[in-house]
């Protein structure tokens, strides 16, 4: 069974809510996530809000209806979902994922140096 799970809802002022949960009930709550044009996509990109500080998620459309979303603290951890889809959630729609996919990340070099 998946370790990770993301959701990703709109929220009635326009922005978006992402939750990423893990199979412990910890959670990150990313509650101001907005839409941004990069690389000719479009993500949807916010910072941590409650649960763990200093994480950013970033969720964007692969086609097909399938997104990819990331969630890291750009320090150590990186979590990639693949093959994330749209769910129905109480009659709204929720774009979900899961995920055993959790990568350290290298020490930068500037930081291993020093």
């Amino acid at each position: 069974m998946p370790k990770h799970k993301i959701t990703l809802k709109p929220q009635h002022s326009g922005g978006y809510l992402a939750v990423l949960t893990d199979e412990h009930g910890q959670f990150v709550e990313f509650g101001k996530c907005q839409s941004e044009q990069r690389d000719g996509k479009r993500h949807i990109t916010g910072s941590s809000t409650r649960g763990l500080m200093g994480w950013v998620f970033d969720l964007w459309s692969v086609g097909g209806g399938l997104f990819h979303a990331t969630a890291t603290d750009n320090r150590d951890w990186l979590i990639v979902f693949n093959d994330c889809e749209t769910v129905m959630d109480d009659g709204q729609q929720t774009i979900e994922g899961w995920s055993n996919d959790v990568r350290t990340l290298e020490p930068a070099a500037e930081q291993v140096a020093a």
